[in-house]
């Protein structure tokens, strides 16, 4: 854990490091607040008890935590705002800028000790926390690789046996085929006996039929080569900078024709563009194709409180009950077979996920589905 004082005062500063020493922490000392931030951009604020004066010449304390808060949204830190300003009004604006707890001067060791120690136990308890969700994650994760790997077996499967089939096929018929022809081509063979061994029909069948053989499989050959590819894609996703994104104007660009957009009122998610982006797309080309025997599309954003709701509905074909719980397994699908690979919707959920919220299906089968994607405020 890092603990970071920002005072302009040496007296304040020499104090608060002497209060920190006693919990038995080692500070780093500040003389001004840009100092402090040029040092939080280079080393970020994740596990940082940070104290911060309020007034200093160049970046006041409550402009840090408004900086700090805003860069580092998911950060795990905690901010005191020391300061002898103590009305009801500067404790509000404070807090509203970010602080997590407030000290108020003249400094006394017994509040300094207990605040501290407050903003100790918070961190151990977020760093806790964080340990925990990287250990869910990377067995969510596990767990999603072997589904994925057993979905991918499956579907690699089908073709490779039907390829092997075939293969076995002509290599038990085509080569007395070829015996025949190449005997006709023979000047000393005698027509009448091949002709008695089989027809001229009856080999430009064969080859019609090894023509279809061969055929079917170049197309396993090329389903397997787009499994191969859609995991590839599906397995390298790398993490994007996360921004401040207009849910109206990101919705307004995946907006299909027709289709009607409602949104509550003007909102922005802290996310990964390219992977929302990426996310809308697949819900909005599941709902388009849902709809593609008529129907209507409506894609929603609204404030559910603790969060953002996107959503994507449409009156198409809908899912049936007993493919509820499965739309979302990788390689799940019900589109005619080669028309899609089944990763779309588990995509889609893996992306709201990895932004800390989560996906859900409803559907009724003979009228509509809803598609919801909850992100909490801060991801």
């Amino acid at each position: 854990m890092n603990v970071l004082i920002a005072d302009d005062s040496a007296v304040s500063r020499e104090h608060l490091s002497f209060f920190c020493r006693v919990q038995g922490l080692t500070p780093k000392l500040f003389e001004r607040g840009q100092e402090l931030w040029d040092w939080i951009c280079i080393e970020g604020v994740d596990d940082c008890l940070i104290l911060l004066d309020w007034v200093m010449p160049d970046i006041e304390g409550p402009e840090l935590c408004r900086r700090i808060r805003k860069e580092y949204p998911s950060a795990s830190s905690y901010i005191l705002l020391v300061t002898a300003r103590d009305s009801a009004e500067d404790l509000a604006e404070g807090l509203g800028a970010g602080a997590d707890d407030y000290l108020t001067k003249p400094l006394s060791p017994v509040e300094v000790g207990a605040r501290l120690s407050v903003g100790i136990r918070t961190l151990g308890i977020l760093r806790n926390l964080h340990l925990a969700n990287v250990q869910r994650l990377a067995a969510e994760r596990f767990a999603g690789v072997g589904q994925l790997a057993a979905g991918a077996a499956h579907e690699i499967n089908n073709p490779l046996g039907f390829i092997h089939s075939n293969l076995e096929f002509l290599q038990k018929h085509l080569p007395q085929t070829l015996g025949l022809l190449q005997r006709a081509v023979d000047p000393l063979e005698s027509i009448e006996r091949l002709r008695a061994e089989r027809t001229p029909e009856d080999i430009i069948e064969s080859i019609e039929d090894y023509t279809d053989l061969v055929s079917e499989m170049r197309g396993g050959v090329d389903r397997i080569r787009d499994i191969i590819r859609a995991l590839q894609s599906f397995s390298t996703q790398q993490p994007q900078k996360r921004c401040d994104i207009d849910v109206k104007a990101l919705l307004t660009r995946v907006l299909p024709p027709g289709a009607s957009l409602t949104v509550s009122s003007e909102m922005a998610l802290c996310a990964e563009e390219p992977a929302l982006l990426a996310m809308l797309e697949e819900l909005v080309n599941n709902a388009v194709w849902a709809t593609r025997e008529g129907g209507d599309i409506e894609l929603l954003a609204y404030d559910k409180g603790d969060g953002v709701c996107l959503e994507v509905r449409d009156t198409g074909c809908g899912i049936p009950a007993e493919n509820l719980d499965r739309v979302s397994d990788p390689f799940f699908t019900t589109k005619p077979i080669g028309s899609a690979l089944g990763l779309g919707l588990s995509k889609a959920k893996a992306i709201v996920r990895t932004h800390g919220g989560n996906l859900s299906v409803f559907s009724d089968a003979a009228h509509s589905t809803r598609v919801i994607c909850e992100f909490p405020q801060v991801i």
